[in-house]
C-alpha cells in the first residue's frame, strides 16, 4: 500500500489515533500497540470517503515517548514541569495528498508525505486533559499548525471506559495554501474547473469525538472512535471544500504491556 493512501486529512486521522491513549489510561500499563481501521474523508472537506489502517501506539520510557502526532506515530522527549503538567518536543511524519485521490483535486499538485517537528504542553488533572501542540512541516512551503485539544473521562464501569473530546486547529498561511489554496496554474489545470483561491492563516477546523474502550483481559482491549470535524474560516470557503463537516470513525485492537 502506498504511503499516499494514508493521506486522508490530518485532523481526522490524528483524532482517530490520539483518542486511544486517554481511552486506555486505566489499563495496568500505559504502553500499548495495535492497529485499527478508520473510515474518513479523503481530505477534510471532501465528499469522498475511504477506509485506511490506523496505527495505535503509545510508549513511554523515562523521558522518551512514541505517540500519535498528525495521525502517525512520532518520537520525542518530554519532561514534567509541575504536578499534572508536562511538555515536550517531537519529530514525526506528516500526511500528504495525491491529486488523483479525489475527483475535486485532479489536476492539482500533489502534497508529499513529509517530515514534521514540533512541541507540546499538556495539563492533565484527574479525568481532564488539556493540551496544545505546534507542528511544523519540515518541507519548505508546507507551513505549520497549532492544535488545541481537550478530553474528559466521562464514564467508567468495569471493563468499559468512555471518553469525550474536542479539538481545534489553527493553520499558518503556508499550511492553508497547501491544503486549501488554488494557484493560477492549478486553476488552469484543474479538471473540476476550480477558481483561483488564496486563503489566509487562521483557525481551519474544529472536531468533537468520543471513544469507547472495552478491556477483554488485562492485556487486550478494543477501542472504537466516532467524531465529526467541521471546517472553519478560509478553509470552509475554499473551492476545494465540498462538505463543510465530515464524520469519521474507527475500530481497533490494542495490546497493553
Amino acid at each position: 500500500m502506498k504511503l499516499a493512501m494514508l493521506a486522508t486529512g490530518a485532523a481526522t486521522a490524528a483524532a482517530l489515533a490520539c483518542a486511544a491513549a486517554p481511552a486506555l489510561a486505566d489499563q495496568p500499563g500505559t504502553n500499548f500497540i495495535g492497529l485499527g481501521v478508520g473510515y474518513v474523508p479523503v481530505y477534510e472537506g471532501s465528499r469522498e470517503y475511504r477506509a485506511l489502517p490506523v496505527p495505535l501506539i503509545n510508549y513511554h520510557s523515562g523521558n522518551f515517548f512514541i505517540s500519535p502526532r498528525a495521525g502517525l506515530p512520532a518520537a520525542g522527549l518530554q519532561t514534567t514541569l509541575a504536578p499534572d503538567w508536562k511538555a515536550g518536543v517531537f519529530v514525526g511524519m506528516g500526511l500528504g495528498r495525491d491529486s488523483s485521490d479525489a475527483d475535486r483535486t485532479k489536476g492539482l499538485d500533489d502534497i508529499d508525505f513529509h517530515g514534521t517537528y514540533g512541541a507540546f504542553v499538556e495539563w492533565a488533572p484527574g479525568p481532564f486533559s488539556l493540551g496544545a501542540a505546534y507542528r511544523q512541516a519540515a518541507r519548505s512551503g508546507y507551513g505549520g499548525t497549532l492544535e488545541l485539544r481537550a478530553t474528559y473521562a466521562a464514564w467508567q464501569d468495569g471493563a468499559n471506559r468512555v471518553n469525550v473530546g474536542a479539538s481545534t486547529q489553527w493553520a499558518s498561511h503556508d499550511a492553508m495554501q497547501t491544503w486549501y489554496g488554488v494557484t493560477s496554474s492549478q486553476a488552469a489545470s484543474s479538471r473540476a474547473g476550480l477558481s483561483t483561491y488564496s486563503p489566509s492563516s487562521g483557525f481551519k477546523s474544529a472536531a468533537l469525538f468520543t471513544s469507547w474502550s472495552y478491556r477483554i483481559n488485562p492485556s487486550w482491549s478494543t477501542i472504537t472512535t466516532l467524531g465529526v470535524n467541521t471546517l472553519l474560516g478560509d478553509a470552509r470557503d475554499s473551492p476545494l471544500t465540498e462538505r463543510r463537516a465530515n464524520l469519521f470513525g474507527s475500530v481497533g485492537v490494542v495490546y497493553a504491556f
